[in-house]
């Protein structure tokens, strides 16, 4: 599954997952709102499955005694492959809570438009940072496991909060390879099934 607005993309792959009446490839192109009203079945109700089905023009998900349709879209997605990152080496583990912790204090001083936060990567430190004319300036840090060349790219402090809000508690790992190149995070833990998350660096 993959979502994108351009700016960011996320990827959720399951691997060894098998669909009855499903052979082969399907590919569908579900509306957000449609998957917006889709959580808010599934987080409304216990059922363990969701049953799946469509037409030419029409998408069709059971919840349970519910059925919520949708307008199929036409089109063609963009090629998200071209921009997974393949080669990026500087690596950091990190707790989600301390990141987020540290992204919510930075963010105050942010510039309101833009939501932009800098991030330094260092020998055993994360420094993060956000200035605004009206607000003034912020900076915060937390230790890594990091050693290598330093490094200093910039991000919108939104797209950050929804990743950690997304992946839940525990460990992540932020993947970068420079400053003009796409960074990656993704949950450090594995599970059984493999989640990344795309963001697109802001000029600083």
């Amino acid at each position: 599954m993959v979502a994108t607005d351009g700016h960011r993309l996320a990827h959720v792959e399951r691997s060894n997952e098998k669909f009855e009446g499903v052979s082969g490839e399907m590919k569908t192109l579900v509306p957000k709102k449609a998957m917006d009203e889709l959580r808010s079945l599934v987080d409304s109700t216990d059922v363990e499955t969701i049953e799946f089905a469509k037409d030419e023009s029409t998408l069709f998900f059971r919840i349970g005694p519910r059925l919520l349709t949708s307008r199929q879209l036409t089109g063609q997605f963009p090629n998200y492959e071209a921009v997974l990152p393949k080669d990026n080496s500087k690596s950091i583990l990190l707790h989600g809570d301390d990141l987020g912790s540290a992204i919510a204090r930075v963010a105050q001083f942010a510039d309101e438009r833009s939501r932009a936060v800098r991030l330094k990567l260092e020998n055993g430190e994360l420094k993060l940072s956000a200035s605004s004319t009206e607000t003034g300036e912020s900076e915060d840090s937390i230790e890594t496991d990091y050693k290598g060349d330093p490094l200093t790219i910039g991000f919108n402090a939104q797209y950050i909060s929804d990743f950690l809000k997304a992946a839940g508690a525990g460990d992540v790992r932020l993947e970068l390879k420079d400053a003009q190149s796409a960074g990656q995070l993704r949950p450090a833990e594995g599970e059984d099934y493999k989640y990344r998350y795309i963001v697109m660096p802001m000029r600083i």
